[in-house]
This record gives structure tokens, C-alpha cells and sequence, in this order.
């Protein structure tokens, strides 16, 4: 199976550092071009299934490419942000969610996973993300013994970094950067293999 990892575009609270208010998680006016400029990057590959955050700046990453292309992408609450926080921890046994619902503007372009509507808490410890990572890990392999031939994911520079040490089994954590819209591919075939890491948008498939 074939993996593309993507950042989300530039949201309002990565511009302006602020993220105290609700409206950091819609993308900025600078952010609304990238992901415009993502969609047409993404027209150039074919993808079996596409997955997102459930959060705002994720969907609203990936909406112009959705619409473009006439898909629908499913929302995985696992690959949300997460291990944002310092201190480092082992990975919890659980982790807490809270409902989530879809707007009349993002509900033809997304649907809940097995129409679970849910979020990971807001008061979200290191250890609980981290356990989103592993079940994320899980969730990548059901879809490969599904035979799923190329996936498309949408998240978080957390999350990703994260997930990136989990799936390649780093010996220590390596940070694994991605900047707004960095892509990411790897493949597996039993395991998993780094192609390129943090793309720039300007990448082209020949």
C-alpha cells in the first residue's frame, strides 16, 4: 500500500501564533491558496481512499481538491492533533472523545468513520495522543490487508511526527518537520519504507 502523509494548509493560528480563540483553526488567507494549489497537485495521483482530521483546518485543506475531483473523504478522529505538550510519556491505555458533528458546508465533502461522530478531547494528554497514534498505526494496516492499493491522509505536524517514529520503529524520536501542505510518502509491504519527507507543494509526479 501506498501512504501520502499531508499537512494541513496555513491556519489562522499558525500565522498569527494565537491559538486562543476558535477561529485559529479555519486556514488563512494565505492557507486558502495553498490548499488550492494542493488540490491541483493531487489530481496527478490516484488515490483508493482519502482520511482526514476531524478538525477544521484539515477539512477545510482539503475541500478544494474534494470538489474538484467529485470524492468523498472519511473522517478518522484518531488523526487529529495531538502530543503537542512537551514532556514526553508512554502511550496510554485509552483515550477520551467528545461528539463532533459536520456542518451543512463540510457534510457533502466528509463522512464520520462507521458514522461515529467524534472528536478526541480538548484536555488531551501526550500519552493519549499517543495512543491515537498506535490505533492509527492498526487502522493503516487493516487498510493495507484490505488491499487498499493508495491512501491519502490529512493531519497534523504533531500527529505526523508522531506517527512517522511509530511506523518506521525509530530507536529514539527524530521531530520528522512538515510544513503547511509538506507531503510525505511511504510503502508497505509487510513494513514500512520512507520515500520522501516534507515535500514542498511544488513537487510533480512525471
Amino acid at each position: 500500500m501506498k501512504l501520502l502523509i499531508v499537512r494541513h494548509a496555513q491556519s489562522n493560528g499558525n500565522a498569527s501564533r494565537d491559538y486562543s480563540v476558535a477561529t485559529h483553526d479555519s486556514l488563512s488567507s494565505d492557507g486558502e491558496e495553498q490548499a488550492g494549489s494542493l488540490a491541483k497537485i493531487l489530481t496527478a495521483f490516484t488515490f483508493d481512499k482519502v482520511v482526514v482530521s476531524p478538525l477544521q483546518r484539515a477539512m477545510e485543506t482539503l475541500v478544494p481538491y474534494l470538489s474538484a475531483t467529485r470524492q468523498k473523504a472519511e473522517i478518522w478522529p484518531e488523526i487529529a492533533e495531538g502530543c503537542w505538550q512537551k514532556e514526553r510519556e508512554g502511550p496510554s491505555g485509552s483515550w477520551t472523545s467528545q461528539p463532533d458533528r459536520l456542518s451543512s458546508r463540510f457534510s457533502p465533502h466528509f463522512t464520520f468513520r462507521n458514522n461515529v461522530a467524534i472528536r478526541p478531547s480538548d484536555q488531551e494528554t501526550f500519552g493519549e495522543g499517543l495512543c491515537r497514534v498506535h490505533e492509527t498505526s492498526g487502522l493503516l494496516l487493516e487498510e493495507a490487508n484490505k488491499k487498499t492499493g493508495s491512501l491519502l491522509m490529512v493531519a497534523h505536524g504533531n500527529f505526523n511526527r508522531e506517527l512517522l517514529n511509530h511506523l518506521l520503529m525509530t530507536s529514539e524520536p527524530l521531530e520528522f518537520h512538515h510544513d503547511n501542505c509538506g507531503m510525505t510518502s511511504l510503502d508497505f509491504d509487510g513494513e514500512w519504507h520512507l520515500n520522501f519527507l516534507n515535500t514542498a507543494m511544488t513537487f510533480r509526479v512525471c
